[in-house]
């Protein structure tokens, strides 16, 4: 998938999880499994800028750590997948006020990162 591709999937999903009224859904595992999947396909658009593809979170995850640019948000990143990890298979339902203070702000260091590079 091409940069342009990766980003307007990001956007969708931003789209999607924005979409669902926070304080009132019953569906804030989504919310978390979106901001997850947007997340992760802003670093995909910044790596295939690079023309690397990964083929697995694993892989990703290896990449972001080891990559100068980006590796400041590796933690911010892994934070999310352990949030849609809980989120998907342990069935965790978030707060509200978890998803603004803790996930959504480790989500915005991530997109303001790769598009602060992307826009350099």
């Amino acid at each position: 998938m091409i940069k342009a591709r990766h980003l307007d999937k990001a956007s969708h999903n931003e789209d999607f999880f924005k979409s669902l009224d926070i304080n009132k859904t019953k569906f804030t595992d989504w919310i978390v499994n979106g901001i997850f999947y947007a997340a992760h396909h802003y670093l995909d658009a910044y790596f295939s800028g690079l023309n690397k593809h990964s083929s697995s979170h694993d892989i990703l995850d290896d990449w972001i750590e080891k990559d100068n640019k980006i590796s400041c948000i590796y933690l911010d990143y892994r934070e999310l997948k352990q949030y849609r990890w809980r989120a998907t298979y342990k069935s965790t339902n978030f707060t509200p006020v978890e998803i603004i203070e803790a996930i959504l702000p480790k989500f915005h260091n991530v997109k303001k990162q790769i598009y602060s590079i992307l826009n350099s």
